[in-house]
């Protein structure tokens, strides 16, 4: 089986291996850089879900099995600013998008972000420790959980119907 993830960013792409390996030790998995269509720090649902799809789709486009697409964003929840992110996967016919687990921002960062701010920037002005592993993630868990550890949850959970094609009325694919 062939798996693009559309991105070369090394943390999703470890996600991603965590993720299809769980399901399927013998997959192939690369990564290419795609365009998410979307803002570099999207905000919103709307934005942070499409720029996964988007990328899942032109994932699957460069003739991948299945195309996977993974955007992070911030979201306003319940006048929280909420940093979470989006898993999309397609096989070209099926296109399932999940959410991932969100985490609070502080609420000045929220702010810096809807004037315009990207995250990982500002958090690193800000003068926090950083590193691209473990992202805002690790910042803010005090390196309980990273980057790679959150997404490679949401990429097992979108894969399921490929996984277990059985429960959803299916038979697996030759």
């Amino acid at each position: 089986m062939k798996i693009i993830l559309g991105s070369q960013n090394a943390a999703k792409l470890k996600a991603v291996e965590d993720g299809v390996k769980a399901y399927w030790p013998e997959a192939v998995v690369t990564g290419h850089d795609v365009p998410s269509g979307v803002p570099a720090q999207p905000l919103g649902h709307e934005q942070t879900l499409q720029g996964a799809l988007n990328r899942a789709r032109a994932a699957h486009a460069l003739g991948a099995d299945l195309g996977i697409g993974l955007e992070g964003g911030v979201v306003g929840i319940h006048g929280t600013p909420i940093m979470m992110s989006y898993v999309a996967v397609t096989d070209g016919t099926r296109e399932v998008v999940v959410p991932v687990t969100g985490m609070p921002l502080p609420h000045s960062w929220g702010q810096a972000l809807e004037k315009g701010a990207e995250l990982r920037p500002f958090v690193m002005q800000a003068g926090l420790p950083y590193d691209y592993k473990s992202g805002v993630v690790g910042t803010l868990t005090n390196n309980q959980m990273s980057r790679d550890e959150l997404f490679a949850v949401g990429v097992k959970t979108a894969l399921v119907p490929w996984a277990n094609p059985a429960a959803f009325g299916e038979t697996a694919a030759a």
